[in-house]
């Protein structure tokens, strides 16, 4: 049985006692150290993982992604808001120290390629802190070795010229054209473009396809399914001599190496992961005007576009009601219970905001917050973490919280169905989740952050015209959370409204136009 086939934490441990007897009995294996360092790192036991990426890295010098694997290391979930701080810290130093160790005009050139394609910084975005300058140094690191590899493919590119009644075309690129995050945002932008002026070319380099990706492909003339490859993927693009090419994410490893590459004359990436890539190949940052602050371009190396609305046209999912028959005791939850749904990745709740959970169950006794969480390993640090926060205003967490595991779609939306109250998480907030709590009628609590990756319930809510649960601070959050649990006819009215108003939010247009005439903008002026 391979360690990926166990549950997490089975994953975990025959993971370090075949690792351990590999470098004790016979000669290591590199296989091993990997899964080993994977498990320990996913169950949040990340100084052990970097401990174990250490010895990989000395034991197999030439293999430099080791190297950058223990530099960058951040834990799935922290423990203190002091935690983060060190943390931060520690990469910013490690990404210094690790730039500077590359000379790129040697054989170095090859093995910084295998490291970065090896690499995402998943987690950096997650800490709630301005992170531009150092997405701009890591991307610029990953620009140069692009470069050092592929020279023919990093030079400025000329306009094609646009003859009479010939199309715009625009590729949109991606590892995640599926039952995505990814796909659900933007699959609108594709099915909505104005075909008698331009021509889209899909490019989908994942692995899996399903139900969605065939939708895409009807709905697109020109798609490329070519998973797992980088350079086959790039000549395809640079062949189709695009007007545009748009990134929808570079939250995969290939399509950030992609982004470090002048594919298209025009380059741009979309909102899925919502922070600057920091690459200086990506000349436009497409956003949603209601998500962006003030001082929005500031946080991006970018140049922001700030497009109507949410920026994105996303179809009102459809909810089979009548198929999703679960009840609360189905997932561990009181008939009795005021049940506030906390369904955000587990990585986006911050220790600092912890005592949210517990001011609300001192108002409301009968509340019951329930989340989803990777693995049990994970799992078992939060809730020693919300134990904490409990304790010290003399309430214990089991009474309370409710810790699940990742739901498939329809038991997920059952969730939704049977809860009372959405609670958005801060600095970092829900996107598709949001919209479909409000397609399943709950009403969501919001404090919108500094950066637009806090803000997405925020602009969801004011598009659709009903702002009565947005909070000011983290005391209003509060007292709206209490009230929408306590006070049922004002729930009723709040979700009433957000109903009515469903068209102002669902299937919006007014982005792909907007979204058009940027696109002439950059091609014809």
């Amino acid at each position: 049985m391979k360690i990926q086939d166990l549950p997490i934490v089975e994953q975990l441990e025959h993971a370090i006692s075949v690792v351990q007897e590999g470098v004790t009995v016979c000669e290591a294996d590199e296989q091993l150290y990997k899964e080993a360092i994977f498990a320990l790192e996913q169950a949040n036991r990340t100084e052990e993982a970097i401990a174990l990426a250490l010895r990989a890295r000395k034991s197999f010098p030439q293999l430099r992604y080791f190297e950058l694997w223990e530099a960058l290391m951040l834990p799935v979930l922290y423990d203190t808001e002091e935690q983060i701080d060190h943390y931060r810290a520690r990469y910013s130093a490690g990404l210094a120290e690790l730039i500077s160790g590359y000379n790129l005009d040697s054989g170095d050139r090859r093995a910084a390629l295998d490291a970065i394609g090896r690499h995402l910084n998943f987690y950096l975005g997650y800490q709630g802190h301005d992170d531009r300058k150092l997405q701009e140094q890591y991307a610029r690191f990953v620009h140069a070795v692009m470069a050092a590899n592929y020279p023919e493919w990093v030079k400025p590119l000329e306009m094609p010229a646009l003859r009479p009644g010939e199309k715009i075309r625009v590729g949109f690129i991606s590892a995640h054209f599926r039952d995505h995050s990814v796909a659900k945002l933007f699959s609108g932008w594709l099915r909505e473009l104005d075909r008698r002026d331009f021509e889209p070319f899909v490019y989908h380099n994942g692995q899996t396809v399903d139900a969605v990706t065939e939708d895409i492909r009807h709905i697109t003339g020109h798609f490329r399914h070519m998973p797992g490859v980088l350079e086959p993927m790039c000549q395809a693009v640079a062949e189709d001599n695009l007007h545009v090419a748009v990134f929808l994410d570079v939250r995969h490893r290939r399509m950030m190496m992609m982004s470090g590459l002048r594919l298209a004359p025009v380059q741009c990436v979309a909102w899925a992961h919502p922070i600057t890539s920091g690459s200086p190949t990506l000349d436009y940052y497409l956003s949603g005007d209601l998500m962006e602050p003030e001082d929005a371009q500031d946080h991006y190396s970018e140049r922001l576009i700030r497009l109507p609305g949410l920026g994105v046209c996303y179809p009102k999912p459809i909810i089979p009601r009548p198929l999703l028959r679960k009840s609360r005791a189905d997932f561990g939850l009181g008939e009795d219970r005021i049940v506030y749904l906390c369904c955000q990745s587990i990585f986006k709740y911050l220790p600092q905001h912890d005592d949210l959970f517990v001011r609300i169950a001192k108002r409301i006794p009968e509340a019951q917050f329930v989340f989803l969480a990777l693995n049990e390993a994970v799992a078992k640090d939060f809730m020693t973490r919300l134990r904490r926060a409990f304790e010290a205003q003399g309430l214990e967490a089991t009474d309370h919280c409710v810790i699940l595991p990742l739901l498939g779609k329809f038991d997920y939306w059952n969730l939704n169905l049977v809860a009372d109250v959405f609670l958005d998480s801060l600095e970092w907030s829900g996107g598709v989740t949001t919209l479909e709590a409000i397609a399943c009628g709950l009403a969501p609590v919001t404090l919108p952050g500094r950066y637009m990756r806090g803000r997405h319930t925020y602009g969801i809510l004011t598009q659709l015209g009903v702002t009565d649960t947005v909070a000011h601070d983290k005391d209003e959050y509060v007292e709206i959370a209490v009230r929408l649990g306590a006070n049922r006819d004002w729930r009723t009215d709040v979700i009433s409204r957000m109903k009515s108003n469903h068209a102002r939010l669902y299937s919006d247009t007014k982005c792909v136009r907007a979204l058009e005439d940027f696109f002439r903008s950059v091609v014809v002026g």
